[in-house]
């Protein structure tokens, strides 16, 4: 028997009697058969040191079969390595030494998976935002051209109202008031100031009363003479001096041409300087008077036809 054999043979007692003792630990069995083989193969030991350090491990053969074949007592047989021969052994890789390695590689690649799934699902919530505030930019964008539209019908309908407003106005204004050439004057019972008098004849298609000349002026004073007798209740015409003082003008902004105040030795007319800067008409006589433009009286609109 060659002299692997022997060693593997030997390997095979030593592992069965190793089985059946019980050692303190693991080490003090491995130096047991590390110091049997030793005196088997013949090894020097060296001065100084303890046995050398080999683990079964590395005199292990390569390939399993020819364990087997030894086991049960044969030779390699034809092709088989010849009596004194040793292959070349190598150091073989265990588990536990790789174990610490591959778990973090594992773990490194586990969380780069759920990494990768994470951001795939923020893609999708991305993706379906987007879609949700396309759709809202769309509907908001629909909204706003249903707006514009109905603020454009709202407007037309608005001026539609008001031209309606002032056609029924004058309508009135010339039914219901004195008719002078081309224009007619309607007297309304209600106390207003200058302005406030103003934007009501306008917003009736109208403006206050602006007598042109005497024929319009005496129309005029007969009109309101008629309307308010017996009583004397003073109305608003379309004439001030808010411009500058003494500049007397219509509303249009045209120049007053003539005048008609009331005279009198104790009262005079205008005599109220910058504090009265709006004419009235009395309706006994007709005079001009000057007057606060927030004191509020009767107004007299005029409309053209």
């Amino acid at each position: 028997m060659d002299t692997g054999c022997r060693v593997l043979l030997l390997l095979g007692a030593l592992l069965g009697t190793g089985r059946g003792k019980e050692l303190s630990s693991a080490e003090e069995r491995q130096a047991l058969m590390l110091k049997h083989l030793q005196e088997v193969l013949q090894l020097p030991e060296v001065e100084g040191e303890g046995p050398p350090k080999m683990t079964l491990t590395e005199l292990a053969p390569e390939g399993g079969e020819e364990e087997e074949r030894e086991e049960d007592g044969t030779d390699g047989g034809d092709g088989g390595p010849g009596e004194g021969d040793m292959g070349p052994t190598q150091p073989a890789l265990t588990t536990a030494a790789l174990q610490p390695e591959e778990d973090g590689f594992t773990y490194v690649f586990s969380r780069l998976d759920s990494l990768d799934a994470a951001v795939h699902r923020l893609n999708v919530q991305f993706y379906t935002m987007d879609l949700r505030v396309a759709q809202f930019s769309q509907g908001l964008a629909e909204l706003r051209g249903r707006l514009a539209e109905a603020q454009e019908a709202l407007s037309t309908l608005s001026q539609t109202s008001t031209r309606n407003q002032q056609d029924l106005g004058k309508i009135d204004g010339c039914l219901r008031g004195r008719r002078v050439h081309g224009k007619c004057f309607l007297l309304f019972k209600n106390f207003e100031g200058y302005d406030g008098a103003r934007g009501l004849c306008r917003l009736r298609g109208g403006d206050l009363a602006m007598p042109a000349d005497d024929a319009e002026l005496a129309a005029l004073r007969r009109y309101l003479h008629e309307a308010c007798q017996p009583f004397n209740w003073p109305a608003w015409v379309g004439i001030h001096d808010r411009r500058a003082e003494g500049l007397w003008l219509y509303e249009n902004g045209q120049r007053v041409s003539f005048f008609d105040w009331y005279r009198d030795p104790l009262v005079s007319q205008p005599n109220g300087g910058t504090r009265e800067n709006c004419v009235s008409l009395s309706s006994d006589d007709g005079k001009w008077w000057d007057n606060d433009c927030a004191r509020r009286m009767y107004y007299i609109c005029e409309y053209r036809l």
